[in-house]
């Protein structure tokens, strides 16, 4: 089999562009429970933040749909992966250009003294035992102090705290900390990522369409959604990588990647698709129309077309808004095509927000870190994922997947995927977060003989446990005391307070007062994490089986002169009706069980640190498994009128003088003669 260079040249750096394209969307995922963290916004916010991408999508992928295929599909997919790599790199800029810094106390005008360290080291002049010792406490006094005010937990300690919650207040007034800036930026920079992604689906899958057989047409598509499988996967495998990164170069002092406090490196992954995805981006500027007899066609085939090859566009702004309506009206009229789209809508709906948030769920549920999530996420859903669009593509082929047989396919996937689904609602645990939300004000009181002097009011999360199991808010809420060995873990360098042992603690009820992070029970969590986790993969597989007969499906119910406007028309419904609105309905439900904002200033409600996790559960996936429920009336529609549906037969269409007056999609034999106003193609 010869082929044209242009058509090897094409589809390796297409699908290089598809894959780097598909990594961004999954990587927002892992990015945005961090993204909330450093800019205090609450889940409705970041769901609204999240759904940007749409705004930018929706008025404009059914325009390019149909004026892209009627030029050179290849220059309009690199102009579209352009803009997606510059987005990128627009929504990294934001940590930089919003640094969230905090006053130092330190200053002259703001120096508030502390009398637990002084000049000469009184205090903690007992446990050093040379004089090179008292020379190294006293060189680092200042440096010492700045590490208490800022480090990620609370002493006990009366002084220090109130120095900590006035050096808040000054950070407030000097409004360093803000999130309207940075929401806006990031906002901006997925917009701008939403205009970008409507070239590359629908136009790329199309012009495929276009230059394969049409019995391989599903192995094809197979490969192309594995190469964007492996995008996700690659997304979750960069945030797993950059999430065990703080998002500064200097980490606060005993913060680490287990602690809900933790915020990742997101902007890294982001700033590194940009500069990645820009200049395989540019090589599809190089591919011109081919002219004559080619392997590669980069106009629409199945456009109107002159002598010449060219597409045949109208010439006023009134004929091309008429044509537009007329084809998007012949394409509303196949019964398939709707009951597709519509279940469609209802399945992304459901599943665009709910995995967007998924992240944040199973930390609170299961105490999982963000960075172990992504990991989880990446081999379950995405890998179970992949091997179901690989089964699904075998069984097609196999079983000869036409019409109604393929539509029942796609239903008893979708209620399968369904029912695991609900079964999810019941998979829970009592994880350190789960208890710690559980009688929170009375974990919280600061009335309690034990804690009356610490002032731990407004201190950092950092939960604690004692040996009998008992959760504390943080070290200063169990009445764990500043003494002088603590001090000497923040000023001698070889010291590490990683899962440090709180000593003297006086609300805690065990013999040893000791409180600690390693003595949280994850036992429990840990073995239901695993059901979670198995559920999620068996169902990702399922759905992952009715993705290739889906698409041929949505793809074989129009005209095939309309295929890339209907790709486009349906982006457009499902960005509109499902991506758009999902994650801001996700958002206000998550927020809707908050039991405790984390306020780092008195005026701004920030993000959520503990919800009341046992409710959030089961609404969380009693709705989700609802709306897949309510897919399946769709789905049967379909069923009913894919009598006749062919998906992978080969077909010539004839082309009317008026395209938009054609009702069904109208079959012939190989060896029909074509049009001769389009050029013939020998397909690959």
């Amino acid at each position: 089999m010869n082929l044209d260079k242009y058509v090897i040249s094409f589809f390796v750096i297409f699908i290089v562009v598809y894959f780097l394209e598909s990594i961004g969307g999954f990587y927002m995922t892992t990015a945005i429970v961090s993204i909330e963290k450093q800019f205090q916004i609450p889940s409705k916010v970041s769901g609204t933040m999240v759904s940007a991408g749409d705004f930018g999508y929706i008025p404009t992928v059914v325009f390019v749909a149909y004026l892209g295929g009627k030029g050179n599909r290849a220059k309009w997919i690199g102009f579209g992966c352009i803009l997606i790599a510059l987005a990128n790199i627009l929504i990294s800029s934001s940590n930089f250009l919003f640094d969230d810094k905090i006053v130092n106390t330190n200053s002259t005008n703001t120096q508030i003294e502390s009398p637990i360290l002084h000049e000469n080291c009184s205090v903690i002049k007992g446990i050093f035992n040379t004089t090179e010792d008292l020379i190294l406490c006293e060189n680092e006094n200042k440096n010492a102090r700045q590490l208490l005010l800022s480090s990620s937990f609370s002493y006990c300690n009366q002084d220090i705290n109130d120095e900590r919650l006035k050096r808040r207040i000054l950070s407030c007034q000097s409004d360093q900390v803000t999130n309207l800036a940075p929401t806006a930026l990031i906002f901006f920079g997925l917009f701008i990522l939403g205009i970008g992604r409507t070239m590359p689906f629908s136009l790329g899958l199309p012009l495929v369409d276009d230059n394969v057989k049409k019995r391989n047409l599903p192995m094809y598509f197979a490969g192309m959604f594995l190469v964007r499988i492996c995008g996700p996967f690659c997304g979750f495998a960069m945030g797993t990588v950059l999430q065990k990164y703080y998002y500064k170069f200097e980490v606060p002092h005993g913060l680490t990647p287990v602690d809900p406090e933790w915020i990742g490196r997101w902007w890294a992954g982001f700033l590194l698709i940009g500069f990645i995805l820009f200049f395989p981006s540019l090589l599809l500027f190089f591919f011109p129309t081919p002219k004559g007899k080619s392997t590669l066609n980069l106009v629409d085939k199945h456009a109107r077309k002159n002598s010449k090859g060219q597409a045949i566009m109208p010439k006023s702004a009134k004929s091309k808004v008429t044509d537009f309506t007329k084809v998007i009206s012949t394409v509303l009229k196949q019964p398939v095509y709707l009951g597709a789209m519509t279940g469609r809508i209802l399945d992304v709906f459901a599943f665009k927000g709910f995995f967007v948030f998924l992240p944040k769920y199973l930390q609170v549920q299961f105490g999982i870190p963000q960075y172990k999530v992504n990991m989880y996420m990446g081999v379950t859903k995405v890998g179970s994922f992949a091997v179901g669009v690989v089964l699904g593509t075998v069984a097609m082929r196999f079983l000869k997947l036409e019409g109604r047989k393929a539509a029942g396919w796609v239903a008893i996937c979708s209620a399968i995927a369904a029912i695991l689904s609900f079964i999810n609602a019941f998979v829970g645990c009592h994880s350190t977060l789960t208890t710690l939300g559980q009688n929170l004000d009375s974990k919280m009181s600061l009335t309690y003989p034990c804690m009356s002097t610490c002032g731990c009011e407004q201190m950092p999360m950092f939960p604690v446990c004692d040996k009998l199991g008992t959760v504390f808010y943080s070290p200063c809420h169990a009445g764990c005391p500043l003494t002088p060995t603590e001090i000497f873990k923040f000023i001698n360098p070889n010291e590490g307070i990683q899962g440090n042992i709180f000593k003297n603690c006086s609300c805690v009820t065990s013999d040893d007062m000791e409180a600690s992070r390693q003595f949280c029970s994850t036992q429990e969590c840990e073995q239901k994490a695993v059901y979670y986790f198995l559920f999620m993969a068996v169902g990702g597989m399922i759905g992952g089986m009715a993705v290739t007969p889906g698409v041929l499906i949505l793809l074989r119910s129009v005209p095939p002169m309309h295929r890339s406007i209907s790709l486009g028309f349906n982006g457009f419904m499902v960005s509109l009706f499902a991506t758009l609105p999902s994650p801001i309905f996700w958002g206000f439900v998550f927020d809707k069980f908050c039991l405790k904002w984390d306020q780092k200033c008195p005026d701004a409600k920030g993000s959520c640190a503990l919800y009341d996790a046992d409710p959030l559960r089961l609404w969380l996936h009693l709705l989700y498994a609802g709306m897949r429920t309510i897919a399946l009336i769709a789905d049967i529609y379909v069923l009913y009128h894919a009598k006749d549906l062919k998906l992978t037969e080969e077909e010539k269409e004839v082309l009317e003088e008026d395209p938009s007056e054609i009702r069904d999609i109208v079959l012939q034999p190989a060896d029909a003669v074509s049009d001769p106003l389009i050029p013939d193609c020998e397909k690959i």
